[in-house]
């Protein structure tokens, strides 16, 4: 009911409760009317039977005081001659018992009175009645009582009576069809009316809301036209100053409005639209340098798998691999605060600079303390970068993490069970400075193969779009129940599950290092290349002395390696070279300086506590030295290297060093580098009491 009214137009809105209501109160009025009419004939027919059974009374009083009305048949004529009258049903009198007691009964309808009759004399006041009875007839039933003036007659004179008494009734029945007729006909010529005035009503009322809506309908059909066609420039008919005139004119400002609001907007579209071009070709070239700088700088590893979603068109997430001139593996992941273009600009400084300095053999610890500088010294204080750095050395199965604001790295063996976590206990990068950044490293000794596992905050954070979180404890369920070659993809499609075709709403990214631990002289980074420039060069020398300073913080091997490799005749040569150098000042460092023992390294805590005692020695270290010295010799007529490294320290018996020339070392504590020394070196030497240490090694 409520949705056909809503659909029904104003103009019927309007015209159906009036006419409703106009045939609901005319028929009432109409009734109204004719109870009324009916009212009034009634009262005027009972007038007019009183005023005739007063005359009959009067006549009947004349024929007493004439003597006739002792004549029963005079009387009984008279009587006749009043019922016979014309819209008279029936007429008689009826003598009260006063008079029959004085006089006699009468005629015998003299004393046959009703119930009527005698209510009336009982009440000495005129009845009436309607009688219903085929016709519709009114009976008025008047009283006489005996008075000593009634109408100019003292009836006390012949009626022996107290006064008052009634001496008789006048019954008079009046036929009222002819009355009811003519009442009916006046109901049809009400009806008659009510229907011509209901129809002019109609047309009347219908024209006036017409009227009245017109400039509703008008108002209706503009807005109409300006929907379908979008001109703004239409406007709506003024008819008046009335409510209906105002709400034109506001219609009309209000358009005036949306069209110059349509004008600016239809500006700014273009300008977005033009700004959207010119942005997404910055996007596809920042992207594509983006891409490319990460190609540079970030070239994929084998032992490494990668997964990068971001959250927007741009990555706040990088995950770089750079392998150093010994085989270590570097892995950085970054995790850059907030979203898009502006966190994937953070991240532009770490990739040459890890890169580069991973090539030359720096530790992820100066890596570290290379790359915080950098982040504080070009970018403001609230763009920091979280950051994980990660060394693995397949050979010593050693890793080495560097964790700063991101979530923790899990070791996981072949059973999925937890071999090791590393958790954040450094600042992101780029938040302190120099004094206050620690890059000390978390160092673990792996004893069996693994997989190792990075992901940024966006993994357990991502979201469903119930709003459930991923959440670390189903990461670790991953790990737990699936074969090592599947975790990564089963981990990748779990998360696509997980939000179900939605964007994480922060960037995720993941990375796996498989650890398939490798022999001492597996996976060497350096191979014999032919030497095709001239050998006819200059010579040179290069001698670089360490005093106690430099060696507690100066990371010599790399830069040392960084000098040869420039030279044209050894920059073939730069991984040999890097092994042999940094074999032989490790060996002077911890053996000759700092006095440690390799066997310290045994046992599941060995390592570890091996780099504590290491790091005490050095900081305590006082009045040592290593001398390095790198020369171009020439070796049975080819071009070679020659590397001399004497520490300060008081030697060992080297005479019973190699059992044989091609076997290996039988004392574990120098045994391991030197022999895979020994495996790239030309030839190897030991001089004076074991302190001093000269390998050749032949670059063509």
């Amino acid at each position: 009911m409520n949705i056909w009214w809503r659909n029904l137009s104003l103009a019927k809105k309007l015209h159906l409760p009036i006419q409703l209501s106009l045939l609901l109160v005319l028929p009432l009025a109409q009734m109204w009317v004719m109870e009324r009419f009916e009212e009034k004939m009634l009262e005027d027919v009972r007038l007019r039977a009183e005023d005739s059974a007063t005359q009959s009374f009067l006549s009947l009083n004349a024929m007493m005081l004439s003597g006739t009305i002792a004549n029963p048949e005079l009387r009984a004529e008279f009587l006749g001659k009043m019922a016979r009258r014309q819209g008279v049903a029936d007429f008689h009198l009826v003598r009260a018992a006063a008079v029959r007691n004085q006089y006699g009964s009468g005629l015998g309808s003299e004393s046959q009175g009703d119930a009527l009759d005698r209510a009336t004399m009982s009440a000495n006041a005129a009845q009436f009645r309607i009688i219903r009875d085929g016709k519709r007839i009114l009976r008025v039933v008047v009283p006489f009582a005996a008075g000593k003036d009634v109408h100019g007659t003292n009836c006390l004179r012949c009626h022996l009576v107290p006064e008052g008494t009634v001496l008789g009734t006048v019954s008079l029945a009046i036929d009222l069809e002819a009355e009811y007729h003519k009442l009916n006909r006046f109901g049809l010529v009400l009806v008659g009316g009510q229907i011509s005035l209901q129809l002019l009503l109609f047309l009347l009322i219908g024209w006036i809301i017409r009227r009245v809506t017109g400039s509703v309908v008008e108002l209706e059909q503009a807005m109409l036209e300006v929907r379908d066609s979008g001109d703004f420039s239409r406007r709506a008919r003024v008819r008046g100053k009335d409510e209906l005139g105002h709400i034109a004119l506001a219609f009309n400002g209000f358009i005036a409005q949306i069209e110059e609001l349509y004008r600016q907007l239809a500006s700014k579209i273009q300008a977005l639209e033009t700004y959207h071009d010119r942005t997404e070709e910055e996007l596809r070239i920042g992207s594509d340098i983006m891409g490319r700088i990460t190609a540079a700088y970030g070239a994929p590893d084998p032992a490494v798998r990668i997964m990068i979603s971001p959250a927007t068109h741009y990555s706040g997430d990088l995950i770089l691999t750079a392998r150093t001139p010994d085989g270590r593996l570097h892995v950085l992941l970054a995790d850059a605060v907030g979203h898009g273009l502006i966190a994937a600009m953070n991240l532009l400084p770490l990739s040459q600079v890890f890169s580069a300095m991973s090539k030359k053999g720096f530790s992820v610890s100066r890596i570290a303390e290379e790359l915080n500088a950098k982040i504080y010294q070009l970018m403001p204080a609230d763009r920091f970068v979280g950051a994980a750095l990660v060394s693995v050395d397949f050979r010593d199965r050693v890793i080495e993490v560097w964790n700063g604001g991101i979530p923790t790295l899990i070791l996981v063996g072949k059973s999925g069970e937890v071999l090791h976590e590393w958790r954040s206990h450094n600042l992101p990068l780029g938040i302190l400075g120099e004094d206050g950044f620690s890059s000390e490293v978390e160092v673990f000794h792996c004893e069996q193969e693994g997989q190792l596992f990075l992901f940024s905050d966006g993994l357990p954070e991502a979201e469903s779009p119930v709003g459930e979180q991923f959440g670390r404890e189903r990461i670790q369920d991953v790990l737990l129940r699936n074969a090592p070659d599947y975790r990564f993809d089963i981990m990748d499609r779990a998360l696509k599950q997980h939000l179900q075709g939605l964007p994480a709403h922060d960037d995720v990214s993941l990375a796996v290092v498989n650890l398939l631990l490798q022999d001492e002289m597996d996976g060497l980074a350096c191979h014999m290349s032919h030497f095709s420039g001239d050998e006819s060069g200059s010579r040179w020398k290069l001698i670089f002395r360490l005093g106690e300073d430099e060696l507690k913080y100066l990371d010599a091997v790399p830069l040392l390696t960084q000098i040869v490799g420039k030279i044209h005749a050894a920059a073939e040569h730069h991984a040999a070279l890097y092994v042999i150098l940094s074999e032989l000042f490790n060996n002077a460092l911890d053996h000759g300086v700092l006095k440690l023992d390799s066997g310290l390294k045994h046992g599941t805590e060995g390592f570890e506590r091996y780099l504590h005692l290491r790091e005490e020695r050095l900081r305590m270290l006082s009045g040592a030295s290593i001398e390095i010295e790198i020369e171009k010799v020439m070796l049975d007529g080819r071009y070679g290297v020659k590397v001399r490294v004497q520490d300060s320290g008081d030697g060992f018996d080297h005479a019973n060093l190699f059992d044989g020339p091609n076997e290996l070392p039988v004392q574990a504590q120098y045994g391991r580098g030197l022999a895979l020394v020994r495996g790239v070196a030309y030839r190897l030497e030991f001089v004076g009491k074991g302190n001093e240490v000269v390998a050749y090694y032949i670059c063509a």
